[in-house]
């Protein structure tokens, strides 16, 4: 990838960063860090098109704003690489992004390499015109496409089989910005132009419909993100036997959440929640004495029947103190 190519994902990714960080990662972890608003879902899934085999939502707003986040700010970049991060884009993480909805796309439809492989959807405050100029100035194109305006850039580096799709950005409504391959975020814009988006995938609304008083969430197939677990071995070895996930969690002064797996059958759910209980049961024996692991071990709750497990947590104050402790010595606080 040139410099040229990195200098223009990083100024238009750059704005998605939070909420990517708080939320996709977290979500992916089982670490959940923003606020999910109504059942339904966020408006911007009308802009996710209706194959999307995962979807995550992040409410950045509630993330800077949480007691959480207050705690560890200090531990945050400088104030001056903030400070020439908004010199040239005009954006202020802080102030200007309200929430990020992430979709993973499947492979070999509109996703045939890595880059076409995700679309993103921030809300906030954002000064386009100011975008495209610094876009331009590092060589990319301004377009239209269906009546939204899109900044592309194409990867002159990339050259053979190997080629990379070019990246995009599409200011798709006054406050609303999608980001992923050109294909990606041209699906994006059909979707919600032609009404077939997620909303109209009945299996992945259901898992949405489940989510109660979340925070953050990421929901959909599990064959999509299998092997990226990092599991251990005796729960990687049932993950064949999980169709679809659910990750949900709110945060403010701590943190808390579920994690739910639906199997292919009840013996699958069981031989699931057998694996679970004793590698429970282990690491409450480990937890022992040491500071706030005992009350983290004791918040695991497993439930679940039929084809479905779940698995709930909350993160006590005494294991925050801990990250705390850790992250400051560090860097040598």
């Amino acid at each position: 990838m040139s410099n040229r190519t990195r200098y223009f994902v990083a100024v238009t990714g750059a704005i998605l960063v939070v909420g990517l960080g708080t939320g996709i990662v977290a979500s992916y972890m089982g670490f959940p860090v923003s606020v999910f608003s109504s059942a339904a879902g966020p408006e911007e899934l009308e802009y996710v098109p209706a194959d999307a085999a995962v979807v995550a939502y992040a409410n950045v707003r509630d993330v800077m704003n949480s007691q959480l986040r207050k705690r560890f700010q200090e531990m945050e970049p400088s104030q001056e690489h903030k400070n020439d991060f908004e010199e040239k884009t005009g954006l202020n993480f802080e102030q200007d992004i309200d929430t990020v909805v992430a979709a993973m796309m499947p492979k070999g439809n509109i996703a045939t390499n890595p880059e076409g492989a995700f679309l993103i959807l921030a809300r906030g405050r954002f000064q386009a015109a100011r975008l495209e100029a610094l876009a331009l100035e590092h060589g990319a194109t301004i377009a239209d496409y269906q009546g939204k305006r899109l900044i592309t850039h194409h990867d002159t580096d990339s050259i053979g089989p190997s080629k990379h799709e070019d990246m995009a950005v599409g200011f798709v409504e006054a406050d609303l910005i999608a980001f992923g391959s050109v294909t990606a975020v041209k699906a994006s814009i059909d979707a919600r132009r032609e009404n077939r988006n997620v909303v109209s995938n009945v299996e992945m609304m259901r898992l949405v419909s489940e989510l109660d008083n979340a925070n953050a969430w990421a929901v959909g197939r599990f064959d999509a993100i299998a092997g990226q677990t990092g599991l251990p071995t005796e729960i990687a070895s049932q993950m064949p036997a999980i169709t679809r996930f659910s990750a949900a969690g709110h945060i403010n002064g701590g943190v808390s959440g579920v994690l739910k797996a639906e199997t292919k059958d009840e013996a699958s759910a069981q031989n699931m929640r057998d694996v679970l209980k004793g590698l429970l049961a282990l690491a409450k024996m480990q937890a022992g004495s040491k500071p706030g692991m005992q009350q983290l071990a004791d918040s695991l709750i497993l439930s679940g029947d039929g084809k479905n497990v779940a698995l709930s947590f909350s993160v006590p104050s005494e294991v925050l103190d801990v990250l705390e402790g850790l992250a400051k010595g560090r860097k040598g606080m």
